[in-house]
């Protein structure tokens, strides 16, 4: 039987605020940090303590609203939601329930097609703290670090349809939190959690959908993927033998990729949210809203569509280039310098095809490039003046970025012009000839494929240096 996929995300960003959400407490907890030095009254839930709103936060949580394209609320609130738990030591989170601060948005994703996920909410809370358990031992520790860092939670509907559709969403949203310098938004140090809600409909006639599962705290875009796909294997074998689907929530087994039974689901009654006391409500005019709505910088998705549309660019080198803001930057930089779309092209395929696999055999980023956008663009300008070759830029390049001189320094410094002299090139030719008569021969016979041969032999006397168009027209010539 085919099954009709339901899959809707529940993500949890760490704003870069400087305090944390309610206190004045550092908003710096880090993985290896000395347990409870980052504490306070405030934080550690301490009776007759008053928390105290972040205004930074709330505006960042309006940035992402807006560029989701939700609706921002004029009037919204904070609700505390009850439960117990050891790293919540008031017992309840300070969250929003009924009245979010952004809500009915959209973010168009392509993986197979262009698609919109509707955004159901966006709002504010606080994160709990960590348990520690000390390995080999039948006690756990509480670390209140992290207790009252502000968090931003994000909310889809159902609109979902697979597991690559799933980690497609995450990546569109991560670059969106980076561009709008919100988040860092990495998954590996928790600053990104996700959990994913699936179901599965009978077929894709029916409107009977089978109950949801809760896939809790998945921690990479890998991750997230594989536990999809394995829940939608064991949900459909168990529906294939007309067993029936427990609402419940699941953890992911990294190791063995597999998801286990953690509990039954609650339900939102389950949390008894009332509003919180202690924090008034916010209200927002259109001019504030506005007044953020221009912080907004260009948005990845918004800047591919401009890359391909305004510079011919292919769609996958406009995505590379816009993946990374610091890349995107970077290109902005440089293409100021160039006079038009062809040096552009030669620019964005300079970056994508050559830069940043060098970059990458050197475990560098491109903030830690010692290329400056500026001799990149002297490096395109030399190789469509016919200077240096294409492939002899390379050479170039791997230098650039080893010594961070600028182009025409490495080719002064190593003796790398480009050979443009029709006279020196044909006498090179011909000795390239004299030198090898078996692929003269085959030339000659019919075997058009041999001049490459005796084109790479021209390219290895003279180091790369020749010019390569002038250099297959002159023994094009010699042959006939």
């Amino acid at each position: 039987m085919e099954y009709k996929i339901k899959i809707g995300l529940e993500i949890h960003a760490k704003l870069n605020t400087q305090s944390k959400m309610f206190c004045r407490c550092p908003n710096t907890a880090l993985v290896d940090e000395e347990p409870n030095i980052r504490i306070c009254p405030i934080c550690m839930g301490m009776p007759g303590v008053l928390p105290k709103i972040n205004k930074k936060a709330v505006e960042f949580a309006i940035k992402v609203g807006l560029a989701l394209n939700c609706k921002i609320s004029s009037f919204t609130k904070f609700d505390r939601k009850n439960y117990f738990y050891p790293d919540l030591p008031k017992g309840y989170q300070i969250s929003q329930y009924d009245l979010p601060i952004a809500k009915d948005g959209k973010l168009e994703i392509n993986s197979d097609h262009p698609k919109e996920i509707r955004i159901r909410r966006v709002h504010l809370e606080e994160d709990a703290g960590k348990l520690i358990h000390p390995e080999g031992k039948n006690y756990s520790l509480v670390d209140l670090n992290r207790a009252g860092t502000p968090l931003l939670e994000i909310v889809t509907e159902p609109d979902i349809n697979s597991p690559e559709e799933a980690k497609v969403f995450m990546q569109e949203l991560q670059k969106i939190l980076r561009y709008l310098e919100v988040s860092n938004a990495d998954m590996e140090k928790g600053e990104l959690r996700c959990d994913a809600n699936i179901s599965l409909q009978s077929s894709k006639e029916s409107s009977e959908t089978n109950e949801k599962v809760e896939i809790k705290n998945v921690n990479s875009f890998r991750a997230l993927e594989k536990a999809l796909s394995y829940e939608i294997r064991r949900q459909s074998e168990l529906l294939k033998k007309k067993k029936k689907i427990i609402q419940e929530t699941r953890g992911w087994d990294d190791v063995n990729e597999i998801t286990y039974s953690m509990r039954q689901k609650e339900f939102a009654e389950d949390y008894r949210y009332f509003p919180e006391p202690d924090l008034p409500p916010l209200t927002f005019t259109q001019e504030e809203i506005e007044k953020i709505k221009d912080q907004i910088p260009e948005l990845p998705y918004q800047k591919k569509k401009r890359y391909i549309k305004e510079f011919n660019l292919a769609e996958e080198d406009a995505r590379i280039l816009t993946d990374d803001q610091a890349l995107a930057n970077y290109f902005e930089a440089a293409i100021k310098l160039l006079k038009n779309k062809k040096e552009i092209k030669r620019l964005a395929s300079l970056i994508v095809t050559d830069l940043l696999g060098l970059l990458r055999e050197k475990n560098l980023t491109i903030s830690k490039c010692r290329v400056k956008p500026e001799d990149l663009v002297d490096l395109v300008i030399l190789i469509e003046k016919g200077s240096i070759s294409i492939s002899l830029a390379k050479s170039v390049l791997e230098k650039m970025i080893k010594e961070g001189l600028s182009p025409v320094e490495i080719i002064e410094k190593e003796g790398l012009k480009q050979i443009s002299s029709e006279e020196e090139l044909e006498k090179i030719a011909k000795e390239v000839l004299k030198e090898n008569p078996k692929p003269v021969e085959d030339y000659k016979k019919g075997k058009k494929e041999a001049i490459k041969f005796l084109m790479g032999k021209v390219m290895q006397k003279t180091k790369g240096q020749a010019n390569p168009e002038k250099t297959l027209k002159i023994l094009e010539n010699l042959l006939e």
